[in-house]
């Protein structure tokens, strides 16, 4: 039988304070001890080699709820090289193993800045995905399971708590636009750049988006679309609207060019994330 180990002892063994290993244990959950007879925590190796691991992960900058989130699921290689993790995640996910692609997600938003994370992992990985699907290579049941878990992610990242330095900025897919992912990130992007973001999701009307804006004292309103009908409906809606005295409004997705926007005097929400965010920030605050 392996000799069992109290706290003291790991401390010493990793480097680790006691005190913090006691949290670590507590608040996530990454320690498993056993008891004596006498209800005293003893632990494993195992413990040991848990401990070691997520030392150096936040030595490699992780955040540690992100790092006890993955250690917890025991399924995925530590990665950090971008190029790397966006192999894993579309290998995972043709493989049918979930709990990879949900470990994997959990170490690119640990280990790289927000914009990297989407311009170099996910959004690569989305591309690869869906051209897998094209080729039949991927089931939509596959390719669902990888978009549901990158929403979550961004759904999570969009509702950390951040003051609110830039103003208000609404979000919202064009009327029968539903692909949402694209413009989640520029939420988030903008949440990390100090708006309060209202996020209202796919397929909204544009006169409902604008008049919540305008209700919400919002000073920007991003719509996004991803085809060319789904564009031409947003056109037509935003020909009708009397702009006068409205937030500013900035379009993006697949559907719509730079041309496109100026001829509605909109705003131009496409291209690298950071510099979009910058361009909206100057855009919003006009």
């Amino acid at each position: 039988m392996s000799t069992l180990l109290n706290i003291s002892a790991i401390a010493r063994r990793t480097g680790v304070a006691a005190d913090t290993l006691r949290k670590w244990e507590q608040r996530y959950g990454v320690l498993e001890p056993q008891r004596t007879a006498g209800g005293q925590r003893r632990y494993t190796e195992q413990d040991v080699a848990r401990v070691e691991w997520l030392r150096d992960r936040l030595a490699e900058g992780w955040r540690i709820g992100e790092a006890a989130r993955v250690l917890r699921s025991g399924s995925a290689p530590a990665l950090s090289e971008p190029a790397d993790l966006r192999d894993a995640l579309v290998a995972a996910t043709a493989a049918e193993d979930p709990l990879t692609v949900g470990a994997l997600l959990d170490q690119v938003f640990a280990t790289l800045p927000l914009d990297r994370a989407f311009v170099e992992v996910v959004s690569p990985a989305l591309r690869d995905l869906g051209d897998a699907w094209r080729r039949g290579d991927l089931t939509i049941a596959e390719e669902h399971s990888f978009t549901s878990k990158v929403r979550s992610r961004l759904e999570e990242l969009l509702a950390e708590d951040r003051p609110a330095v830039r103003g208000i900025a609404v979000l919202a897919c064009a009327p029968g636009e539903q692909h949402e992912l694209g413009l989640l990130m520029l939420a988030v992007m903008l949440r990390a750049d100090g708006w309060r973001v209202e996020y209202l999701g796919p397929s909204i009307p544009v006169e409902e988006t604008v008049g919540f804006a305008v209700a919400v004292g919002a000073s920007l309103v991003c719509l996004s679309a991803g085809q060319e009908q789904t564009a031409a409906e947003l056109t037509t809606a935003l020909q009708r609207l009397d702009r006068a005295g409205l937030p500013t409004i900035a379009l993006g997705g697949a559907g719509v060019d730079a041309s496109m926007a100026r001829s509605l005097s909109a705003a131009y929400a496409n291209g690298e994330l950071t510099a979009t965010v910058a361009r909206l920030r100057e855009a919003g605050q006009a």
